[in-house]
């Protein structure tokens, strides 16, 4: 009798449990749509350095490709840029030689889109959710852009 009554409590825990993926990754793509979408992870990194540096800057990518070298989850990807500028749009200090070294995550919308989504935003936890709920684009397996080779030291 007891196990009777606790069948629903249990099936409302489930149904939350399931449904928490779902709406987390759904909520953190919408802000991140409505934040800006670019055709490219490459042209969102040049508009988040436009948005956080003065006109002065220049930036150099250095890396933009999928965040997993082993091919899941393509349609996440990891751009590295290295930023020179006389200071950040807020005014700070840029780092060591007026230099910055930005690293952000881009995601790939269904539609094809891409958006930024910060480091701290559970991107790894997201990101096959993503796919379960089809809410990811086709992804590409191989970087545009792969200047590294072996330790990098940015900002020279």
């Amino acid at each position: 009798m007891k196990n009777i009554r606790r069948l629903p409590i249990l099936l409302v825990l489930c149904a939350a449990m399931a449904a928490l993926p779902w709406v987390y990754t759904k909520t953190v793509l919408t802000i991140a749509h409505s934040r800006g979408v670019y055709s490219s992870p490459e042209e969102g990194m040049l508009a988040l350095a436009d948005q956080q540096y003065p006109p002065d800057h220049s930036v150099k990518i250095y890396y933009a490709g999928p965040n997993d070298s082993d091919g899941l989850n393509p349609y996440v990807w990891y751009v590295i840029a290295e930023v020179h500028a006389s200071a950040r749009a807020d005014g700070s200090e840029m780092g060591r030689n007026g230099c910055d070294n930005p690293g952000s995550f881009f995601l790939q919308l269904r539609d094809g889109s891409w958006v930024h989504v910060g480091e701290g935003l559970f991107t790894t936890f997201m990101a096959p959710w993503m796919g379960v709920f089809n809410m990811a684009g086709e992804g590409i397996s191989k970087p545009s852009v792969n200047l590294i080779n072996g330790p990098m030291r940015f900002c020279r």
